[in-house]
C-alpha cells in the first residue's frame, strides 16, 4: 500500500501562515508590497520589524522556539503576495531591529550559545570569494519514476539516498500477503535528478566586534566567522559597521587533525544585517594600517 500524504498542513503551522497572511494584509506592509519593492531582481530581502511580529498570534514566539518552519510559513505567504501583484521576484523575509536582550557582544560567545538567534554589532575585516551550495537535492527512483526531495546542510556531506521508499512499501506490503511474490524490482535503483537540484550563493565574511579592536583581540587574529546568503553575498566588504542578526552555530575546526575530530568552532549563519552598529558608535577603520585583520 503506497504511503499516505497529509493534504493540509498541521493546524499549528496552517494557524502560523493565517499569522503571516494578517500582518502582511496590514496597512503598513500592504503599502509596503504595493510599491512593489524588489521588483525585477531575482531575489529581495523584505524587512519586517521585530515588534510587529509581537501583534500576530505570538509570531515572535514561534519566530524564536521554531525559526525555520516559522520562516519557511511566512515565506511561502510572502511569495503569494508578490505573485499576486505579477512580480516574478523571490521575497525573503529579513526580520530586523531585534530587542535589547537579543544583543550581545560577539566575543562572549560560548556553546551553550548555540542555536540562539542573536544581534551583534561587528566590523568587516575580510571577506571569502562568492560560491554556492547544495541547498535541497532531487532524487528519482529508476523503476517507479518516484521523485523526492532532500534538504541538505551547509558544509556537511551530502545525504547518501539508499532506496525508494514507495517500492520498499511495496515489496513490504507483498511480504505481508498471503501469495507474495518471488521477484521484485530493486528498491536501491535511484540517481539524482541534477538538472532539477536547487543551488544558494554563500559568502563568508570575518568579523570582530568594537571590544575586540579596543582590548587587542583583533590585533592578534582573533575574529569570527559569518555566513551570508542570497541578496548579501556580494554586498559588503572591508570596514563596513554592520548589526548582523544571526543564529548562533557550530562547525568542525578547519584544521582538525582528524576525520572524527570531536572539537568544534562557532560561527555565525545571518538572518539579517542592518547598516551600522545598533549598540556602539561608528568606527572607522584604516584599512592601509589595519593588514593584521585581514
Amino acid at each position: 500500500m503506497k504511503r499516505k500524504s497529509p493534504t493540509e498542513p498541521p493546524i499549528d503551522s496552517q494557524k502560523t501562515l493565517e499569522a503571516w497572511r494578517l500582518l502582511f494584509e496590514s496597512e503598513t506592509y500592504k503599502n509596503d508590497l504595493d510599491s512593489l519593492p524588489g521588483n525585477g531582481d531575482p531575489v529581495f530581502g523584505f524587512e519586517v520589524e521585530w515588534e510587529d511580529l509581537t501583534s500576530y498570534d505570538a509570531l515572535h514566539v514561534k519566530f524564536s522556539e521554531k525559526m525555520t518552519e516559522t520562516l519557511l510559513c511566512g515565506n511561502q505567504v510572502l511569495k503569494e503576495q508578490y505573485s499576486n501583484r505579477n512580480m516574478a521576484t523571490r521575497p525573503v523575509i529579513r526580520v530586523v531591529n531585534l530587542p535589547d536582550d537579543r544583543a550581545y557582544e560577539i566575543s562572549q560567545l560560548r556553546m551553550r550559545d548555540r542555536t540562539r538567534l542573536l544581534s551583534f554589532d561587528a566590523i568587516v575585516v575580510s571577506t571569502s570569494p562568492i560560491i554556492g551550495w547544495l541547498k535541497t537535492s532531487v532524487h528519482k527512483c529508476n523503476d517507479c519514476d518516484s521523485k523526492w526531495t532532500i534538504q541538505e546542510r551547509l558544509a556537511r556531506p551530502r545525504e547518501k539516498i539508499k532506496y525508494c521508499r514507495t517500492c520498499l512499501d511495496v515489496i513490504i506490503s507483498n511480504m505481508e500477503s498471503k501469495k507474495p511474490k518471488s521477484y521484485h524490482k530493486d528498491p536501491t535503483d535511484v540517481s539524482m535528478v541534477t538538472e532539477e537540484n536547487y543551488y544558494e550563493d554563500v559568502q563568508y565574511l570575518e568579523v570582530v566586534s568594537p571590544d575586540m579592536l579596543e582590548n587587542g583581540m583583533a590585533a592578534n587574529g582573533e575574529s569570527f566567522q559569518v555566513v551570508v546568503f542570497d541578496e548579501y553575498v556580494g554586498h559588503f566588504s572591508k570596514g563596513d559597521n554592520l548589526t548582523i542578526n544571526a543564529v548562533v552555530a557550530v562547525d568542525p575546526l578547519i584544521n582538525r587533525d582528524f576525520i572524527r575530530d570531536t572539537r568544534r568552532m562557532i560561527y555565525l549563519q545571518a538572518h539579517s544585517v542592518e547598516e551600522g552598529f545598533s549598540h556602539n558608535k561608528p568606527i572607522q577603520i584604516d584599512l592601509s594600517k589595519q593588514e593584521s585583520l585581514s
